[in-house]
């Protein structure tokens, strides 16, 4: 029996991830109908059986197939999916009818002041705000199915059915441990990284932005050791092992500011090869005012407060 504090708790988005692979019965197929890659939503189906304490699926390298929980669900899935569409449906489709809450989620290194400015703006239209923190993937998927209605997504990421602010950027530098070999110097070429492990997120979090930074590495000569990945994890790994990661002046700034992970350092990329991209993203079909309001406070409290800047 899972824990009861363990669970995630089942919503409306679960029961559509979980509808997909049982019908394509191939977690990749369900994953590109879903414009999502595979390691978010098998997340999601182990975070549904979790909370539902049953398998749902029988998985192998070859093959996946419902099990009999499974099919007792598909039925009953698709009457709860079909119930909360015609719901949505007659709300949206109500004259005169105005929504006062809106769904945002934000990218994990997202500042306490871009969420309160969003809420202060939202509370003087006399309207409210769902917040959550998601991955660039989780939030990509959760647009397209309705989950949300507005989200900041790293670039690139595929813009089809969906409408986008102009492009935000920072320009990323090395942090290294403080007696790094390489730490010290003014500036630093990517193929001085050469031969050393990197420090990054997971690919599943954004996938695009993944594939961008390496290729952009290694086109500059820089082809890592290995690749660790971390999230919380990446400063203490940098203190353990002779590896590199990317971040932000400011972000880093931050982090020395309040104390953590001290005996680091973090030193810029001559010519400022690599550059993190974010917009601030809804629903092409999207007209509600509301969102159209909420784009716009957070793209500009993303520039005022975590220190983007326009394209």
């Amino acid at each position: 029996m899972i824990p009861f504090w363990y669970r995630c708790p089942m919503e409306i988005r679960h029961l559509r991830y979980f509808l997909a692979v049982a019908e394509e019965l191939h977690f990749g197929r369900a994953a590109r109908r879903l414009h999502m890659s595979q390691p978010p939503l098998s997340k999601r189906i182990s975070d549904l059986e979790r909370e539902l304490d049953v398998r749902l699926f029988d998985r192998s390298n070859r093959h996946v197939a419902l099990t009999a929980a499974g099919r007792r669900l598909v039925p009953q899935a698709r009457k709860a999916v079909a119930a909360f569409d015609a719901a949505a449906a007659s709300v949206r489709g109500t004259a005169g009818t105005r929504p006062s809450r809106i769904r945002v989620a934000f990218p994990p290194d997202t500042s306490r002041e871009v969420l309160v400015d969003l809420v202060s703006a939202l509370r003087s239209a006399d309207a409210d705000a769902d917040l959550a923190e998601a991955t660039t993937a989780e939030q990509h998927a959760q647009l397209l199915a309705g989950d949300i209605d507005v989200g900041v997504l790293r670039h690139p990421y595929s813009p089809r059915n969906l409408r986008s602010s102009a492009q935000l950027y920072q320009t990323l530098g090395v942090v290294t441990a403080a007696d790094h070999p390489l730490a010290g110097r003014p500036h630093l070429q990517l193929a001085d990284l050469n031969g050393y492990t990197l420090v990054m997120f997971p690919r599943s979090m954004a996938p695009g932005m993944y594939d961008d930074i390496l290729g952009t590495c290694k086109a500059g000569g820089y082809w890592p050791a290995r690749i660790e990945p971390g999230v919380r994890m990446v400063y203490g790994l940098l203190a353990a092992d002779t590896a590199v990661t990317f971040n932000t002046s400011h972000a880093f700034s931050t982090i020395g500011a309040v104390g953590v992970y001290p005996g680091l350092t973090w030193t810029p990329l001559a010519g400022e090869p690599l550059r993190w991209r974010t917009s601030v993203v809804c629903r092409r079909l999207d007209r509600n005012p509301l969102t159209r309001t909420t784009v716009q406070v957070i793209a500009r409290a993303l520039q005022q407060h975590d220190h983007w800047q326009c394209v």
